[in-house]
């Protein structure tokens, strides 16, 4: 990234669609400069079921960011779901042509082609490459080998691979969007370097992303990237159960949830006491 690039993300969730634009700034670092969401009811239980539907949502919303932002879109990332990615741990051995020299940038291009060399299922195809440990000869581990006086170094990395089916769909909303994708990042994955500070990027982690109709797994092992999936159950079946218990709305339901909602049982008040005016007498 180079310093004034501009960088348009977009999330396709189970209730919304969200866009947002950043600008890398002078600490190479990407300030937000505008976000735009739209409700959206073209997915179900994970599945994309109305390509038109979403395609003209995130065409508004590319509307109004390029208003506010005064700018043209011509392409953006966009996240995909863990339960359509798979993830390949694979390594590679590679000699430097010259280890008088040094390790060159050549060296590491030819190892990142190499380590993608895996066996892909018929239904996958590989999205990415995320390089996860360059080591050399004498065992030290670097984040960068080029320019190291190595004989040999060794790359361990994880290979993405996407869901072809999912893919041919986002490359139709795409295209209805008149949006041209730059990539496609994996929701965890995306979600680490925001969710986790610098001193847990190193630590073993789970990340949970509870959306409205799905919860995102992502595990991380140090900086590998090990595993992630997709639970078909969100925000909105506690704000269902809350409502059937209770027997109340929907809507109060959901204000309940967000207002007194809480992770941990030692921060609940008991002795808080809640009107609930939906509730029908007969049922009390």
């Amino acid at each position: 990234m180079a310093i004034g690039d501009i960088i348009v993300g977009i999330d396709i969730g189970t209730s919304k669609v969200s866009l947002v634009i950043g600008e890398v700034n002078n600490f190479n670092q990407i300030e937000v400069i505008c976000t735009a969401s739209h409700k959206c009811n073209g997915i179900q239980k994970g599945k994309i079921i109305d390509e038109n539907e979403i395609g003209k949502l995130i065409h508004r919303a590319i509307k109004e960011a390029e208003s506010e932002a005064s700018l043209k879109i011509n392409s953006a990332y966009v996240t995909i779901p863990g339960r359509y990615v798979t993830i390949v741990q694979n390594s590679i051995s590679k000699d430097a042509r010259d280890k008088y020299a040094g390790i060159s940038a050549k060296d590491v291009a030819t190892a990142i082609l190499q380590v993608r060399d895996i066996d892909v299922p018929d239904d996958k195809q590989i999205i990415d490459i995320v390089e996860n440990q360059f080591i050399l000869e004498n065992g030290k581990t670097v984040a960068d080998p080029i320019g190291n006086l190595s004989g040999s170094f060794t790359l361990k990395a994880q290979v993405i691979l996407a869901d072809k089916e999912y893919m041919r769909q986002i490359a139709n909303i795409f295209r209805k969007a008149n949006l041209d994708i730059d990539g496609l990042v994996p929701t965890s994955l995306a979600q680490r370097s925001v969710a986790l500070d610098s001193n847990e990027l190193n630590d073993n982690v789970m990340l949970l992303d509870i959306g409205a109709g799905n919860t995102d797994i992502g595990v991380f092992e140090g900086s590998s990237f090990v595993y992630t999936n997709t639970i078909p159950l969100g925000g909105d079946n506690i704000t269902s159960d809350i409502a059937y218990v209770l027997n109340i709305s929907r809507e109060e339901a959901d204000k309940l949830k967000k207002q007194y909602g809480l992770a941990l049982k030692s921060f609940i008040d008991n002795d808080n006491e809640i009107l609930l005016t939906t509730c029908k007498e007969d049922n009390r």
